[in-house]
């Protein structure tokens, strides 16, 4: 049984239509959701405020959504329209009749500044009794608890979490810098700074036609970083070819590397004919 701190509770119900919005023209997706899903309770919140847990380095906040189902199947598609809205990190509990699941994700930090992440992967329990399913709050504080309910609903531990695009621009950054390729450098820094800012703007942005134009926006800055990238990555590798001096035609060189050529360019009387390799 999942028994949480009362201090926690919320039950809050989430209205569906608040989720139309993510759903786009989508038709088959939307209809997904609509026939798929009877309501959506937000039952806790987590935090430093409602436990003795304090904030971790990623985690200030976990909610615990509850989704009952009209049948018994649901996507990853649909944890994603929900955690959207959500927008903070998420455990959620599925039911259909008496049977239920526990879902949750391997959230990855995408922007430190603006604390904007994205999930990698789903994870679920299996489907049992609902009554059976149990989740414990375990940790230090909010990342370890977020981790510890991964091991409790995945049965692994939670992935090492990795700024891959952060560690990748460093290295190249570095490779710049030791090249004096300045101009480039400071190309690439301002293109960062404006991707955060579309970022930024993307979160807060609610009209289609300028989500749109953030959209393309950020999508040809980033193209213009792997452009820069990949300019910088051909000249600070550059490899001067060996120059080999050529060696004197004579008779020996033949003799040595070409006996049988040599042989061949003898006349009977062991005297050479009159050669030219070129």
């Amino acid at each position: 049984m999942i028994d949480l701190p009362e201090t926690t509770n919320v039950y809050r119900r989430m209205p569906k239509e608040l989720f139309y919005k993510y759903l786009n023209d989508d038709s088959t997706l939307k209809k997904t959701f609509i026939d798929g899903i009877r309501s959506i309770i937000w039952i806790n919140t987590i935090s430093s405020e409602t436990t003795n847990s304090p904030k971790g380095k990623h985690v200030t906040e976990i909610a615990i959504v509850e989704i009952i189902l009209n049948r018994q199947a649901i996507s990853a598609n649909i944890l994603e329209i929900v955690n959207r809205e959500i927008d903070q990190y998420a455990v959620f509990i599925v039911r259909y009749e008496e049977w239920g699941q526990i879902w949750c994700c391997d959230h990855q930090l995408i922007n430190p500044e603006t604390g904007l992440f994205n999930c990698q992967n789903y994870y679920q329990t299996n489907w049992m009794i609902a009554d059976e399913l149990t989740l414990k709050i375990d940790g230090g504080n909010l990342d370890q608890v977020y981790e510890n309910f991964f091991m409790q609903i995945a049965g692994k531990p939670f992935p090492v979490r990795v700024d891959r695009n952060r560690k990748q621009t460093d290295e190249i950054i570095k490779k710049v810098e030791q090249a004096g390729q300045n101009e480039q450098l400071e190309s690439l820094k301002a293109l960062e700074a404006l991707i955060k800012s579309l970022e930024r703007q993307m979160e807060k942005e609610m009209q289609f036609d300028k989500q749109v134009k953030l959209a393309t926006d950020l999508k040809n800055a980033q193209e213009e970083i792997k452009k820069i990238k990949r300019s910088m990555s051909t000249h600070i590798e550059i490899h001067q070819p060996e120059i080999v001096v050529a060696q004197e035609e004579t008779a020996e060189t033949v003799r040595s590397f070409f006996p049988n050529v040599y042989m061949k360019m003898q006349d009977r009387t062991g005297n050479p004919f009159e050669y030219s390799l070129l």
